[in-house]
């Protein structure tokens, strides 16, 4: 539910996996779900003219490091159980193209009434860059975790092949009776993802000049 000290609260760790479930639980995973819509709609609306209310508002409850991002992720579940999951990585980069002054709100945000020496820095670079010069927010987001889902039906003629990808950041919870055998199900780790090719169009410097807020630079 909480991020540590040493964590960006932004960064989610996967737990991926298959859970064989009784309808009960299936049932309450579903309802489980149901409360983190529940949850997250009710953070966006505290949020909609701050948004960091709802933030300091959990931190007067006693909970300053709330996780949101884990509490929004739905539990996945399956109501039938499929022929195979095979699990596969993914990996995006998120860039958004922002004004200086939109950058500025974002930096004095952060830095509050009394900005520490890094932030007035960046304050002062910001100063000096071109008023008409957008900034890039490059966020490289973690692996993510897929499950492709495969359902057979029927046989010969009759023989249908159904796939399904799902996110599957959580353990995948799938209808199974006690003894019954999991699906037939592969792996797929970090590591063995192919290295990500740079893009050739990239006009974005490598170091951000404005880390707080990962702003970087379009080259000249």
């Amino acid at each position: 539910m909480e991020y540590p000290d040493d964590r960006d609260g932004r960064e989610t760790d996967p737990c991926p996996g298959i859970i064989g479930a009784g309808p009960r639980t299936l049932a309450l995973a579903g309802a489980l779900n149901q409360a983190r819509d529940a949850f997250k709609q009710a953070v966006l609306a505290v949020n909609r003219n701050d948004r960091e209310r709802a933030r300091r508002l959990m931190a007067t409850q006693g909970f300053p490091r709330l996780h949101f991002k884990q509490l929004y992720r739905h539990q996945p579940i399956l109501l039938r159980k499929p022929h195979s999951i095979r699990f596969t990585w993914g990996a995006t980069r998120s860039i958004k193209r922002i004004s200086r002054q939109e950058a500025y709100r974002r930096l004095t945000a952060l830095a509050g009434d009394d900005p520490s020496p890094g932030y007035l820095r960046q304050l002062e670079l910001l100063a000096q860059h071109p008023k008409d010069e957008p900034i890039a927010i490059v966020q490289d987001l973690k692996p993510h975790i897929k499950a492709n889902v495969c359902w057979i039906q029927g046989s010969g003629r009759d023989r249908q092949v159904i796939r399904k990808m799902i996110s599957a950041p959580l353990a995948i919870l799938i209808p199974l009776d006690p003894g019954e055998v999991l699906p037939e199900h592969s792996a797929a780790y970090p590591d063995a993802r192919k290295p990500r090719k740079p893009r050739a169009d990239t006009k974005i410097e490598r170091e951000p000049f404005l880390p707080s807020i990962r702003g970087h630079r379009y080259c000249r």
